[in-house]
């Protein structure tokens, strides 16, 4: 009877410890290269005070475009239990995207002449250097495979080049708001991994206003897809 207890205390043990080992394949630091492609809208609408039968004015709007970017992420696992970890990190993705561009037009129904005419003119976003702080809860499913999801605080610069009835006198300030993705990470070496992911940012709304007097509002989204490429150290 010792015998089997024995040998079965051994066997539970050398269980936990391959289990363990599990999680433990994806502890510590890890560096990657990403490649994304990304799908960027702003979506807005702008009212005036005067002008219109009604006396006001207000029009609506959207941009929109995909652009592929390269990012780093930098991350740290830590072994939770026999088939997690918990993963904080951060990526940066140096340099800009363009997020659409198009022709504004500002609709005036006063009449002819002067008052009546339409305000026309273009319109260009530009996102530059976002990043995003990330907490990722992740589940081990095998000794080279993991599934993750990920939370993260996101941030960007806004640059609006703007001409004509489009131009603005106060810019938009910075991007915030929160990024959702799942994500799976397999081993390819003990050191070298892939990873695929989908996300979704949805940032705050931002406020500028242009150079008639025109208040305009918009929010800003990013859907994108990204595989990465990195070293477990």
């Amino acid at each position: 009877m010792n015998k089997i207890l024995k040998l079965s205390a051994i066997a539970l043990l050398a269980s936990s410890t391959s289990l363990m080992a599990q999680s433990k394949n994806f502890a510590g630091a890890s560096l990657g290269l990403s490649l994304s492609a990304v799908g960027a809208e702003i979506s807005g609408n702008s009212t005036s005070s005067s002008g219109g039968t009604n006396g006001t004015n207000s029009s609506t709007g959207s941009v929109g475009k995909v652009a592929e970017i390269a990012a780093i992420d930098a991350s740290y696992g830590f072994a939770m239990g026999a088939n997690s970890v918990f993963v904080v990190g951060a990526t940066y993705t140096p340099g800009k995207a363009k997020a659409g561009s198009g022709n504004y037009t500002d609709r005036n129904d006063v009449g002819v002449g002067l008052n009546g005419a339409d305000s026309t003119g273009t319109l260009s976003v530009e996102i530059k250097d976002p990043y995003t702080i990330y907490v990722a809860p992740t589940y081990v499913v095998g000794n080279n495979s993991a599934l993750y999801a990920k939370l993260g605080y996101s941030k960007a610069d806004i640059n609006v080049n703007a001409t004509g009835g489009a131009a603005l006198t106060a810019k938009p300030s910075d991007l915030e708001g929160w990024t959702y993705a799942i994500g799976s990470k397999t081993l390819l070496t003990n050191n070298v991994y892939f990873g695929v992911e989908a996300a979704v940012t949805d940032y705050d709304s931002i406020r500028a206003t242009r150079a008639t007097g025109v208040s305009v509002n918009a929010d800003a989204k990013v859907a994108q897809g990204t595989i990465t490429l990195g070293y477990k150290f």
